[in-house]
């Protein structure tokens, strides 16, 4: 019960929109209503509500206006196991009018039930304390008749905890005797969850912010405070002056002492339309800033001396990582050319979005705008607004910046499945080819096609496939549904990016339809135990809603596979420690060197921007964007590295490895673009490149080969743990075959390997809903038959607008165009005057796959389908120059 300084109908409006609390209530990180009226809001309604990581779904019973009386019960909840729950539950909010017409007495209350009576006063004092708190959000909403207040988001983190204070349960922030906020301390006082994103709603003259340190029985350990004003108080943006703010509690009993850390937050923008203006403005600056900076850390390069190899900070023998150059030689700094493309590139895409800043043009009669400006100017972002509420993830797409087609056909599940044999991850799918009950969870052996074929009669023709995301499976764990969470900011933005961000690792069976195209089987996202208990999303098994934002989830998995193993680890990182070696061991001249040359350019470069953003623990790109963040991203390509074998791993060892032939016979699938036109790049190195080493060494070149010192040298620093560390890499080489294999293996890992994996970002990234960086909220649990997930719940879910368009730009940005595709091998070559016979051959075998795949492409864009033109040698760089 309380009483609130503002008439009934003021409170009453906030206690009536069943689904806007969370706009009033912090406790709240989401509330969702599935609509099953004409109105808003009617008897029968559920909504789905996230409070502490814990997922409840409650059901409106009764809403009387005349009485100003609210009921709704518990319908399902999700919490960590620990915490008992009442069987059943209904709750009451009543709104009356106090002694004058400007107060306003609240009632809020709850009748529930449990099967354990000692968990009775636990769950009480839990929603004694939650309506409480509700109350008082109500009294700030309304502003209760004071000052007013102003919403400041702060981190919160501990500094130090004398052992005498321990053991804490919580540590409560509140001002005038009202609770603003409770957080969960470990045992040893430490914020669990990181205490990211709090937001506090303060007034100028609040007086203190009360900091308490409270034991698990609700006693005060010590406490300690600060003005509240101090928190609202111009932040300086050239140092940490005024943003972090040191709070020392003290005990009342003893001399023990704390100290906390609250460090004042950018507030984040107040619209999707500021976010996108910010993010424009701010763009530009942050690639020139970090490109800039490239060349203070420039190291030597004389010619002749040799590069040092540096170790990533978390690399270690538990989590090994390539190695890489130590610093940036001159000689491999990006080109001045190469830089002001990419920022033409980035101009060209700012551009397609000025457009958007009409969303934040002030079109009121006040605004300053004569009326016939205001009122093309409101016409034009009245379209504007039209276009983005039909399908919001379309504005970046005008003029030069083409809409890809998946975005026509996303939520197809033959779409999504094909995407792992022609998107931008054709990595991780595998050909189930023995006994399926052994490759598979038991959670799936129960599964039928359409057709009603299980998974013994689809091995028997070919057609069951898998994806297992292992790796994803680490970091911290969010108890109430399942999935893995970090909490990110974004150094773009220069705001948070949403207080905490979710994935899975999830498990994925797929089909061959008897038309040779791929579907999905069904998919689980968590993976409690051994799997057993893991829920099955099918698409005839769930709701269309449910199932769609599973399947995002799902994708959005797969996404932080691709860019941090497929992409970045596996041919940007992995790439460094050859070159660094062939620099180091091998002679200029050497034909292995003149080899591998134009197949090093800018690699460095590039890899050295990237380790100053992407991965940076200054600035880290990786950590605003995407769901895992940049420490647990190395951490998933360790994970996925220490599997890894240099020719074990290769395209046609690869492919093998994963049950797939060369030639298509043992799958007989309708679209592996990659498998297809990667084979005819391969046999096309290996054809030039055994050529080459053939003419080199002479007709007795097997012997030429064991006996070549050079090569024994770079043998020995690839292989040296205190050098390149690829202690995969072949001990010898004992003849032109085995050298061939090895080199063609690098080449193409620098070459078509990388295009297959990053310029397929243009269609299948840039459109985020098909595969999301992230998501900010964790799969919701599924409704009873019958039931599905209001369509909100996908949109709650998916990246905020800021960072979606960040996602978007950066995919346009990586797909740039190279400057030395594969088709300028001729005059690239460091070999065309000693070997032009060689060279021309090469050429020519590339020139007529690029007509093999034209042809192909044209066939698919008459039919209406994306082309793959990725490993066209046109398209293809010889090296990985972006």
């Amino acid at each position: 019960m309380g009483t609130v300084a503002a008439p009934v109908s003021d409170v009453w409006a906030l206690v009536r929109d069943f689904e806007g609390w969370g706009r009033w209530w912090p406790r709240l990180t989401t509330s969702l209503v599935d609509p099953t009226g004409e109105e808003p809001l009617v008897a029968g309604q559920v909504r789905l509500v996230s409070a502490n990581g814990r997922s409840y779904k409650e059901k409106l019973i009764k809403i009387d206006d005349d009485n100003m009386t609210l009921e709704y019960e518990l319908v399902s909840s999700k919490v960590a196991a620990a915490v008992t729950l009442p069987l059943t539950a209904k709750t009451t909010v009543e709104v009356c009018a106090g002694r004058d017409k400007a107060t306003s007495r609240m009632v809020w209350s709850c009748a529930f039930q449990t099967d354990v009576p000692e968990g009775g006063v636990s769950i009480r004092k839990g929603q004694e304390a939650a309506y409480t708190a509700g109350i008082e959000a109500i009294k700030v909403e309304v502003g209760d008749g004071a000052p007013p207040h102003e919403p400041v988001q702060v981190s919160v983190a501990m500094g130090a905890v004398d052992a005498a204070l321990t053991p804490v349960g919580t540590l409560t922030l509140s001002v005038s005797g009202a609770c603003l906020a409770t957080l969960r301390l470990s045992p040893g006082g430490a914020v669990l969850g990181g205490g990211e994103g709090l937001t506090l709603h303060l007034a100028p003259d609040d007086g203190d912010l009360t900091v308490e340190l409270v034991d698990p029985e609700g006693g005060v350990l010590a406490m300690g405070s600060l003005p509240a004003a101090a928190l609202l108080g111009v932040q300086d943006k050239e140092s940490e002056e005024g943003l972090v703010h040191k709070v020392t509690l003290s005990s009342s009993t003893s001399s023990a002492t704390a100290c906390y850390l609250l460090s004042v937050e950018t507030p984040p923008p107040a619209s999707p339309a500021e976010a996108l203006s910010q993010l424009l403005l701010a763009m530009g600056k942050e690639l020139l800033g970090q490109i800039t900076a490239t060349a203070f850390r420039i190291g030597t390069d004389d010619g002749t001396s040799t590069w040092a190899y540096a170790s990533y900070p978390s690399a270690s023998a538990e989590t090994p990582l390539p190695k890489y150059c130590a610093s940036l030689p001159p000689s491999e700094a990006i080109p001045p050319a190469r830089t002001g493309f990419l920022f033409g590139r980035s101009t060209e895409f700012l551009y397609a979005q000025v457009r958007l800043l009409q969303l934040v043009v002030d079109t009121s009669a006040e605004g300053g705008l004569d009326e016939a400006t205001r009122q093309r100017m409101a016409a034009s972002a009245a379209a504007i607004k039209k276009e983005i509420a039909a399908d919001p993830w379309s504005a970046p797409f005008f003029g030069s910046i083409t809409k890809p087609l998946v975005a026509d056909n996303w939520k197809d599940d033959g779409e999504v499945a094909e995407q792992f044999i022609r998107g931008v991850n054709p990595m991780k799918i595998v050909r189930v080819t023995g006994d399926p009950t052994a490759a598979l969870p038991s959670v799936f052996h129960s599964l039928t096609d359409p057709d009603g074929r299980g998974l013994d009669a689809l091995v028997a023709c070919k057609s069951l496939f898998y994806a297992d995301y292992p790796e994803l499976a680490l970091g911290e764990e969010d108890e109430a549904s399942g999935a893995f969470t970090h909490a990110a900011f974004s150094p773009v933005l220069d705001s948070p990016v949403g207080a905490r961000k979710f994935w899975y690792a999830p498990r994925v069976v797929l089909f061959k339809t008897p038309g040779g195209k791929l579907s999905l089987l069904g998919f689980t996202l968590t993976r409690k135990g051994d799997g057993t208990e893991d829920e099955v999303y099918t698409a005839s098994t769930h709701a269309p809603m449910v199932y769609l934002l599973a399947k995002a989830h799902m994708t959005c998995a797969d996404n932080q596979a691709h860019q941090f193993v497929s992409h970045l680890g596996m041919t940007h990182l992995l790439a460094e420690p050859f070159i660094v070696a062939s620099h180091n061991a091998l002679p200029a001249t050497h034909v292995v060197a003149r080899l591998l040359v134009p197949h090093f350019t800018d690699t460095i470069g590039i890899n050295f921007l990237a380790r100053q953003t992407l991965v940076s623990a200054v600035a880290p790109l990786t950590d605003a964007t995407f769901s895992v963040g940049t420490a647990n991203a190395m951490d998933v390509f360790s994970a996925a590295y220490q599997g890894w074998d240099f020719l074990g791993s290769n395209f046609v060892n690869g492919l093998a490895a994963r049950g797939f032939s060369l030639s298509g016979e043992e799958d007989e699938l309708d679209g592996f673009y990659y498998r297809d036109d990667g084979v005819k790049v391969w046999n096309a190195f290996i054809r030039h490149v055994s050529a080459v080493l053939t003419a080199a060494y002479g007709p007795d070149g097997d012997a030429a080969v064991a006996a070549d010192a050079d090569l024994a040298l770079w043998v020995e620093e690839m292989r040296s743990p205190d050098k390149a560390a690829v202690t995969s890499f072949p001990a010898s080489f004992g003849s032109v075959k085995a050298l061939t294999e090895a080199l063609v293996t690098i080449i193409f890992m620098c070459s078509a390997q990388h295009a297959a994996v990053n310029f397929s970002q243009e269609e299948y990234v840039t459109y985020v809903p098909n595969r999301p960086d992230s998501m900010r909220a964790p799969m919701p649990p599924t409704p009873p038959a019958g039931e599905d997930l209001p369509p909100t719940a996908l949109v709650a879910s998916l990246p905020t607008a800021g960072v979606s368009l960040f996602q978007t730009f950066f995919g346009h940005l990586l797909s740039s165009p190279t400057q030395a595709p594969a088709t300028s091998i001729d005059a690239q070559s460091a070999l065309r005057e000693e070997f032009p016979a060689e060279v021309g051959a090469l050429a020519a075998d590339l020139r007529r796959i690029q007509a093999d795949i034209k042809e192909r492409n044209d066939k698919l864009v008459a039919m209406g389908k994306a082309p793959y033109p990725y490993l066209s040698p046109e398209n293809m760089p010889l090296s990985i120059d972006i």
